[in-house]
């Protein structure tokens, strides 16, 4: 029998399951909101960003009417990661469609992702946003909003346009301003209320946005809006390895240079009059400002142990104060065409050389810190060949450049003063590892051709890999594998990201290898140097994410995945740590043979008195050199070297040769690939037209090179039918001569 009551009742219960569901939300299908983006140095600009939203796949799509930039493209997709955390299950449930209508040719930049990750989350939450709301800051995939530039111009071109709430990321309340030709410091909150009427407001993730976008404007109070700064977690003290003892001392260095600098910097700055520029001055400060930051953070790091976090820090720190001192001693720096800065460019170069011929003393049984030394050489050396090309316009970039490639050829003899010893053993690097570094390189390659687009634009990674490359050219071909280890770490970690981070896989690789390189052992050990003082930077961020999971959960996940990212290097670099400290360090087992190279004779020595099998499969052989001894006769060595140079240098032109011919193939099947991409949906246009012009551009110079040495050949071959005709003619003349010579002497 049919029971009414007892239908209605399944009905009602039908659908209120319906509407507790994470698609209950009646969808609104398009939004808009006004956002704002700086156009000047003393402007900014009102922009319409619009957002779609249908049914589908989990597509992004861009607009086309202006060319969208990588940076905005990246912060699309997080956005919809974010939103998904949010609402739940919308990532692969829709296709997303942006579009910033702004009357500008190219949009690019990261600053409009909070909006985005606003605007849609009251799409589904069916709440249209308020025409006088609007925000500015970087979303992650975790929802947390990050800093942005230019907050106090957009917030004065936001309150000309009429907003009435202007939300900005938690810590950017007090900005540094020219205000009626004076730079100052303001409280933009106050600011912003007394002489404009907007009420802006901090916030530190999507929670705090919607908190304040539900309520109504006029019941925010001003006076009572908390100042904001990012909780900073202090962890318990750290017990580190031995290995690491030299950071402690290379680390509490760093930040006690970091801090005297900044104080003369502090005071130059204050008796300074000559920086007219008032962007500069903004900057200046700014700069200032963020090294007393660091430095704070350093001492924290360092006095609870975290001795890479530590370094890094208290180096960024110095780096940027060394940037104001410059500026400060030599405003010149700033001009186009500096004397000054020319000048310190070449004796740059000159301290670069002597810090890459310091590197050959490096001993064997300290080679890890020889490598630190030589990867921050090779980063300096990229800084400089920027900086030689003349390549960047922006006069601020520029002293930075320099003051980082200082910064890092300091590091670099830091390094080498605890890499050299009195040691008879010196650390060179081996032939044996050549196959594995370019392998490596090779791997990378292969692995960003299948990456997004976007991936070949983290600077991080584009700036290791290239190391990788320059290292294996000089031959430091383990060097080159510790680049190539991290580089392949960052890539690993992108992956990861666009998968979706999976905590459960991340515990499981941290506590693998956490529990190696923390056993007792090994913190008794001087060996694996760069993966414990990683995996210590990354066990930081692993407490911090453990300690903000019950109040911060964006602020959690977004300290996982750093460690997650962390870690991933680590573990890249545990490996090739093992290769080469088992092939370098191995001289007491009896299957290695140490050749040592002695500038009076060349000896062989086993580590036991021949009991070894010289003949043994396994054995392996460890190239290292003495140190200089004199010696009357050293004729044979000098021969010895003089033929082993030419064997290089014939060597080199033959490599290069058909370097040469392999980097055309190479571009050619870059392009036939990329052009798959396109086809099949990988790639959009717009990158696709950036990297094929790209491409085409490096086979257009290959080219250009290979015809003009064509022409150098048929030059070349011309000159010698010329001559050998000019030789036929002159022998022609002479053999006349002669005959004529002879018949006169009959006649006579």
């Amino acid at each position: 029998m049919f029971n009414k009551k007892y239908f209605l009742s399944l009905l009602i219960l039908a659908i209120s399951m319906v509407f507790m569901s994470p698609f209950s939300y009646a969808l609104i299908e398009h939004g808009e909101m006004k956002i704002f983006a700086v156009s000047g140095p003393d402007s900014a600009m009102e922009a319409t960003l619009n957002i779609d939203i249908h049914q589908g796949t989990g597509k992004v799509l861009a607009n086309i009417d202006s060319l969208v930039g990588n940076t905005t493209q990246e912060s699309q997709k997080y956005a919809v990661n974010a939103i998904d955390l949010v609402i739940g299950n919308t990532k692969t449930k829709y296709d997303y469609i942006f579009e910033i209508n702004s009357g500008a040719y190219s949009i690019d930049g990261p600053s409009a992702g909070a909006a985005m990750a606003l605007l849609m989350v009251s799409m589904f939450k069916d709440r249209n946003i308020a025409n006088d709301i609007s925000m500015t800051g970087t979303i992650s995939q975790e929802g947390y909003i990050g800093d942005v530039g230019g907050i106090y111009l957009k917030a004065r071109k936001a309150s000309e346009v009429g907003i009435k709430l202007f939300m900005i990321p938690a810590g950017n309340r007090i900005q540094v301003v020219t205000i009626d030709g004076n730079v100052q410091k303001i409280d933009l909150i106050d600011y912003s209320y007394k002489n404009w009427g907007m009420k802006i407001v901090e916030v530190q993730n999507l929670t705090d946005v919607l908190g304040y976008v539900s309520k109504n404007i006029d019941e925010i109070n001003i006076s009572s809006v908390p100042i904001i700064k990012p909780e900073m977690f202090t962890p318990g003290k750290l017990e580190y390895s031995i290995a690491l003892n030299p950071m402690k001392n290379i680390t509490d260095s760093f930040v006690m240079v970091a801090e005297d600098k900044l104080a003369t910097a502090k005071d130059n700055l204050n008796k300074s009059t000559l920086i007219k520029d008032q962007s500069i001055q903004e900057n200046i400060l700014s700069i200032t400002e963020g090294a007393e930051t660091a430095i704070n953070e350093a001492k924290v790091y360092s006095s609870n142990n975290y001795l890479y976090s530590a370094a890094n820090n208290s180096f960024i720190a110095i780096v940027n104060v060394t940037i104001v001192s410059e500026i400060l001693n030599n405003p010149s720096m700033l001009s186009e065409s500096s004397t000054v800065l020319d000048e310190k460019i070449k004796a740059l170069e000159e301290k670069i050389k002597l810090t890459e011929n310091r590197s050959t003393l490096c001993s064997l049984e300290r080679l890890e810190w020889c490598i630190g030394a030589r990867q921050r050489l090779t980063w300096a050396q990229q800084k400089l060949e920027v900086l030689k090309a003349g390549n960047t316009n922006e006069a601020l970039t520029r002293v930075s450049d320099y003051s980082y490639a200082v910064g890092w050829v300091e590091i670099s003899n830091d390094f080498l003063d605890v890499g050299i010893t009195e040691s008879k053993y010196k650390f060179i690097e081996s032939s044996a590892f050549k196959d594995e570094a370019q392998q490596r390189i090779i791997d990378i390659e292969n692995k960003l051709m299948i990456s997004p687009p976007e991936t070949s634009n983290d600077p991080d990674l584009m700036r290791r890999l290239s190391a990788a490359k320059i290292n294996y050219e000089k031959g430091w071909y383990v060097t080159s594998m510790y680049d190539s280890a991290t580089t392949m770490g960052i890539l690993i970690t992108k992956d990861e990201s666009v998968k979706s981070f999976e905590e459960v896989a991340f515990q499981t690789k941290f506590d693998n290898i956490n529990s190696r390189l923390r056993s007792i052992k090994e913190l008794n050990s001087e060996n694996h140097v760069w993966s414990k003082m990683y995996l210590d930077h990354a066990l930081y961020f692993y407490k911090s994410a453990q300690y903000f999971a019950a109040t911060d959960a964006a602020k959690s996940k977004g300290d996982m995945q750093t460690s997650n990212s962390i870690i991933n290097m680590a573990k890249g670099i545990l490996e090739v740590e093992d290769k080469v400290l088992a092939y370098y360090n191995n001289a007491d087992n009896s299957s290695i043979e140490v050749i040592v190279v002695d500038t009076n004779k060349i000896t062989k020595i086993t580590s036991q008195e021949e009991t070894t099998d010289s003949n043994d499969a396994n054995q392996q052989k460890v190239y290292v050199y003495e140190k200089e001894k004199s010696s009357s006769n050293n004729t044979l060595l000098y021969v010895i070297i003089a033929g082993l140079f030419i064997i290089i240098i014939v060597t080199a032109i033959e490599v290069e040769r058909f370097k040469r011919k392999d980097s055309k193939i190479f571009v050619q099947k870059q392009i036939a690939h990329l052009d798959e991409m396109l086809l099949e949906g990988k790639v959009s246009a717009f990158t696709y037209k950036e990297m094929r012009n790209k491409h085409l551009e490096e086979l257009k110079k290959i080219k250009e090179k290979e015809n003009k040495k064509d022409t150098q050949k048929i030059d070349l071959k011309v000159k010698k039918e010329h001559l050998i005709v000019f030789k036929e003619i002159k022998d022609k003349k002479q053999d006349t001569k002669d005959k004529r010579h002879i018949s006169l002497k009959k006649g006579l």
